[in-house]
C-alpha cells in the first residue's frame, strides 16, 4: 500500500515520523523515496505497517511512471 498526496511536504513529513521513529542507521538510513506521478502533481510513499496515516491511499503505482513505448 502506498500513500498519496498532492502536497510533497505531507509525505516528507510521513517518512520523517518514520525515520524517526525506526532509528535507521548504518546500512538503512530512509524507510523509502517519494515517488512523483510523471504527469501529474501527485506523490506517492510506501506505507509502514507501524505508522498509520490519514493520507489517501493506493495499493499499487500503476500508471504512476512513464510509459516506456513513450520513452523509443
Amino acid at each position: 500500500m502506498y500513500y498519496t498526496s498532492t502536497i510533497e511536504q505531507d509525505l516528507i513529513d510521513y517518512l520523517n515520523e518514520v525515520n524517526q521513529g525506526q532509528n535507521y542507521s548504518g546500512v538503512t538510513t530512509t524507510w523509502a523515496d517519494i515517488v512523483k506521478h510523471y504527469a501529474e502533481e501527485n506523490y506517492a510513499i510506501l506505507a509502514h505497517s507501524n505508522y498509520p496515516s490519514n493520507l489517501a491511499t493506493l495499493d499499487s503505482l500503476d500508471g504512476w511512471y512513464e510509459p516506456i513505448n513513450d520513452l523509443i
